[in-house]
């Protein structure tokens, strides 16, 4: 099965990639004494493995962002869920009679500047921003100074792409995106918040319809929209600037359950909605999305690929919860590297395109 990875640049692509095994090892039942499905992902080649033990490395060791991606970069993971038993000892759990639930992925980590207009083919210029928070600078961003998952690094010497290499990597997104069976879209609140009129729309404009294009030419669309299933991660929910707003500063209820908060999808999407009021960019991104899908094939997720700080009791402080500190004007990863919602719409895919398959 492959799955597509949609976003703009610094909308956290490749810092989702680099927590999607941290979520499955970390990933606990939705109610207690529930049915759970145990995760385990692995590496389905060496150059996956190779990547991906990098860019785990950079979190959870270095407690860094992941640097830029500049070159196209397949990944292939396997995915191998274990049902086990509701009610359980977590220490010897007993399977379920229930087939295991096992898939591979295809995933293509890209550089976000392919996904804007053109991708930079004929030698535009890509600054290398996309996956990573490094040194700080604010791409000429009115802000506070702080920086959360996966916003911009500065970058004063623009990369500037060989025209045929662009094209030849804008073509081999655009390709990949065709033979998706599903896509996990990022959606960067900050960035729609901190620029004039967001440009988030901006990066999905420039490659929908040429994904549509080519769909229909292969005869695939459903109806005149995109077969595709849809998730929306609606992005940086680590963020103080999107949670407070999102929870309308009822973050005392986070306090309230034991363990790691849980946002529910139905927050994301209304969170999603009230930057559709004030944004007009947001607005265009949610009429392209009713406008190319199928509303009932479209999910939304309050996503964080680093999780919110907790200390040492691990519970959620409401008015502690930043989970990234500025170091020397570096943003560096504060605690506890804890994934929300990164698995989940990964496996949530999985599952309705599957379901429709039997």
């Amino acid at each position: 099965m492959r799955l597509g990875l949609w976003g703009a640049t610094s909308s956290g692509k490749t810092t989702l990639m680099a927590a999607m095994q941290l979520a499955a090892i970390q990933h606990k039942p939705r109610e207690p004494g529930g049915r759970h499905v145990r995760w385990t992902i692995t590496s389905a080649d060496a150059a996956t493995g190779s990547a991906l033990e990098r860019l785990r490395s950079t979190l959870v060791q270095d407690h860094r962002f992941p640097p830029a991606t500049l070159a196209n970069t397949p990944l292939r993971l396997i995915f191998e869920g274990r049902v086990l038993r509701p009610g359980s000892n977590p220490a010897r759990p007993r399977p379920e009679r229930t087939p295991p639930i096992d898939f591979t992925l295809d995933f293509l980590d890209v550089s976000g500047a392919l996904y804007y207009r053109g991708g930079g083919i004929g030698g535009s210029e890509i600054s290398a921003l996309d996956g990573g928070s490094g040194s700080g600078g604010s791409g000429g961003v009115e802000d506070d100074g702080l920086r959360f998952d996966d916003d911009e690094t500065s970058a004063p010497i623009p990369a500037r792409r060989p025209p045929d290499r662009g094209a030849a990597q804008h073509e081999e997104l655009v390709d990949h995106l065709v033979r998706c069976d599903g896509i996990v879209l990022l959606f960067d609140p900050i960035r729609e918040r901190d620029r004039a009129d967001g440009d988030n729309y901006a990066y999905f404009d420039a490659m929908i319809n040429r994904v549509l294009e080519k769909v229909r030419a292969a005869r695939r669309s459903r109806g005149g929209l995109l077969p595709h299933h849809l998730a929306v991660c609606v992005t940086k929910f680590d963020d103080p600037r999107v949670l407070g707003v999102a929870l309308d500063g009822k973050l005392n209820t986070l306090a309230n359950g034991s363990g790691p908060p849980r946002i529910e999808s139905d927050v994301a999407h209304r969170y999603f909605e009230q930057l559709c009021t004030r944004s007009t960019g947001a607005s265009h991104l949610r009429d392209a999305i009713g406008g190319f899908f199928d509303p009932s094939r479209v999910r939304y997720y309050a996503t964080s690929s680093i999780g919110l700080f907790a200390g040492p009791d691990g519970r959620f402080n409401p008015v502690d919860y930043s989970n990234v500190v500025m170091t020397g004007g570096v943003p560096r990863i504060r605690g506890r590297v804890a994934p929300m919602n990164v698995l989940e719409p990964v496996v949530g895919l999985v599952t309705r395109i599957n379901g429709e398959r039997r």
